[in-house]
């Protein structure tokens, strides 16, 4: 995995985007119930412990706590279509907890000894957060924000000054736990990444799979814009079974693997590229006209053509070829429309004799 995937979701895919939110939005909702049960459970243990000037206080505290948190229990529901609520919500938790804190350690200021449960207090919220898989720099965010409002509490509570004996400790002790906080959110957001990339890459190719190219080129056709256009590719190896037939299936994967990397190195990061299904991939070609689109598609041709492929057991070499259908698309288009007309192109490619590319232009309009 690449460094930038840990640090920002600007590397990540607007499908992973989707899927991360609405697994943080999840955790979310679970964790503000937890606080929630967790905050007003607590005045028993505060009745127990505490004397009665400090209940009659807290335990009103408590309660308005637990009030300001519930709204963000329908609020997790919108996190998890928009990454703007999600941000929103998670500083909105921010802020109620640590002016609960605030509140909870003034409270105390003519106490020559705290309880320890509420000086501990951003800690445990610092732990609480390292449920959610952000990526760095998210976490470092809230980190950030937890100890401003920490070491701003303290320079209000203690007469506008931070000259104390303890700041040092309290310094360290933050930055400890803000460090295994994104350690362990880095860790799950890793943890997402590996599971979505099996659930959406071909094992053996290790290009996309169907149904995250589906999605893709529902994503290009919506965003295409004006009349701006888009080339759409399915392609078939000729004689596929034959090869599995002869020389097994090692040779098969042999040779899937080879055109896929030769896909690559012709259409670059900008192509989206998938293994449609069997022998068969798809490319789609954002901001393409067919005519480019049909030259490229040639280009590919020739190379597989011209690209014996070596059999990984007895190295006898072996020629492949494939048949392609080129259409053309703009966010007019019907995604099942323009997979029909890709599949008749290249239907039409195999009817003339294979190893040829068949470029149709069915723009579909609404």
């Amino acid at each position: 995995m690449e460094i930038k995937e840990y640090w920002s979701d600007h590397a990540h895919s607007r499908d992973f985007k989707l899927i991360r939110i609405g697994f943080v939005a999840v955790r979310f909702r679970w964790l503000v119930t937890l606080l929630i049960i967790g905050v007003a459970g607590w005045i028993a243990v505060d009745w127990w412990v505490l004397d009665t000037a400090h209940f009659k206080l807290l335990w009103k505290v408590r309660l308005i706590t637990g009030v300001m948190l519930t709204p963000l229990l329908p609020l997790s529901y919108l996190c998890k279509l928009n990454r703007r609520w999600m941000v929103l919500s998670l500083f909105a938790l921010l802020i109620i907890l640590l002016l609960f804190n605030y509140v909870s350690l003034w409270s105390f200021r003519d106490v020559a000894t705290m309880p320890a449960g509420y000086v501990a207090f951003p800690y445990f919220l610092l732990a609480l957060l390292a449920v959610l898989p952000l990526p760095i720099r998210s976490g470092l965010r809230v980190a950030v924000f937890v100890m401003a409002a920490v070491l701003g509490t303290d320079y209000w509570l203690d007469s506008h000054t931070l000259n104390n004996g303890q700041l040092i400790d309290r310094v360290w002790l933050l930055l400890c736990f803000s460090l295994a906080m994104m350690w362990v959110q880095t860790g799950q957001l890793r943890m997402l990444l590996d599971l979505y990339r099996e659930s959406t890459r071909d094992p053996l190719t290790r290009l996309m799979n169907r149904r995250l190219f589906i999605e893709q080129l529902n994503q290009v056709r919506h965003q295409s814009a004006g009349e701006q256009n888009f080339v759409l590719m399915l392609l078939d190896l000729d004689k596929f079974k034959r090869i599995n037939d002869e020389h097994g299936h090692l040779m098969g994967d042999e040779v899937l693997v080879s055109v896929a990397t030769t896909l690559v190195d012709i259409f670059g990061n900008e192509a989206i590229i998938a293994r449609y299904g069997g022998e068969e991939f798809a490319v789609l070609l954002p901001n393409t006209e067919l005519e480019q689109g049909a030259r490229q598609a040639e280009t590919l041709r020739l190379a597989v053509e011209s690209q014996p492929i070596e059999n990984p057991l007895d190295e006898t070499e072996t020629m492949i070829t494939l048949s392609a259908g080129v259409v053309c698309g703009n966010k007019h288009s019907k995604t099942a429309q323009l997979i029909q007309h890709a599949d008749d192109a290249l239907y039409e490619a195999k009817r003339r004799g294979r190893n040829c590319v068949v470029a149709q232009n069915n723009l579909t309009l609404e």
